[in-house]
């Protein structure tokens, strides 16, 4: 297998959930089945990233990317579009307003980075990074699933020790605040990454780049029930009930 692949949070959350996964979705592109959530957060996500990168940022305007960001794909009839619809409209009524009393200055919305881990390419995007007055900065993952996280969750969330690497790394700055905004709840959880939690992240990433470049895909059939391949992995224990 070629040495210069890149990896990153989702390629390792892939292979730590099972590295046969992996291998389906990034070997032999085989595509996870569309659903109401994925499509719902592409749409938000487009929908603020189209917001925030616009010099008039106001009520009308976000509505307008939101209909625009708007599409069908992975609804199951109607009443669901209907009902996912209204959800994001109250999602981004309740996110204007806190933006509008926020003190911050958004400096950048789905910003990219590509930074070294090791002897790999490690590609990621934030959602977003503000900056405030005095000095400091807040970096932020959007969710848009109905449920909120615990605390514990946040704090060993892979995802974020990754962000806090990046913006240390790359862009050249120490995240203060970091967070993650639940947009159904309009709420923000924050957590703290130490150099060490940094550390034994990239770590991490480095072990499943030396498990992928040495084709290591052994398929994990513990967690087959809860895998989107489950009708079609020939590993799966759903094929031999």
């Amino acid at each position: 297998m070629r040495q210069d692949f890149k990896i990153s949070y989702s390629r390792v959350s892939t292979y730590l959930f099972c590295p046969y996964k992996y291998k389906l979705i990034y070997l032999d592109n085989m595509h996870i089945p569309v659903n109401a959530d994925i499509t719902f957060g592409h749409i938000i996500h487009k929908t603020l990233e189209q917001f925030h990168s616009e010099t008039e940022q106001s009520y009308d305007n976000l509505f307008e990317y939101y209909d625009s960001s708007w599409k069908k794909d992975g609804f199951t009839d109607p009443q669901q579009i209907f009902e996912y619809y209204n959800r994001g409209k109250h999602m981004l009524e309740n996110y204007y307003k806190s933006f509008s009393e926020s003190e911050a200055e958004v400096l950048y919305v789905e910003k990219a980075f590509d930074a070294n881990i090791g002897k790999y390419r490690f590609i990621g995007i934030i959602d977003r990074i503000d900056k405030y007055s005095d000095g400091t900065y807040e970096v932020m993952d959007y969710k848009t699933h109905a449920k909120i996280w615990e605390q514990e969750r946040i704090d060993k969330d892979l995802q974020l020790s990754f962000y806090a690497y990046a913006c240390r790394n790359v862009f050249g700055f120490n995240p203060d605040k970091i967070a993650v905004y639940f947009l159904s709840d309009n709420k923000k959880i924050y957590t703290k990454r130490s150099q060490m939690e940094i550390n034994v992240a990239v770590n991490v990433a480095i072990e499943v780049a030396e498990a992928i470049a040495g084709e290591n895909f052994d398929p994990d059939t513990s967690k087959c029930q809860f895998c989107n391949f489950k009708l079609k992995c020939k590993y799966s224990i759903a094929n031999y009930s």
